[in-house]
């Protein structure tokens, strides 16, 4: 078994990218994006991340969201 990515989500934060996770007194690193050692967020919470703000923003439609003018 792999893990490839972990996010927290939520009202507050949208959707966070999770580094590292410390289980039974040791620390697992999770790169964000084992493509891109730079990047601040996996593919995966990026396109989380991207969808969600479109929709609070009315960029995008969703039957969760009403725009209101």
């Amino acid at each position: 078994m792999q893990l490839y990515e972990v996010f927290g989500a939520g009202t507050a934060c949208v959707v966070t990218p999770v580094r590292c996770i410390h289980y039974q007194g040791k620390d697992y690193d999770i790169p964000l994006d084992p493509n891109d050692p730079q990047s601040e967020a996996g593919p995966i919470t990026r396109r989380l991340h991207d969808t969600l703000t479109k929709i609070q923003y009315g960029e995008i439609p969703s039957e969760w969201s009403v725009v209101i003018n």
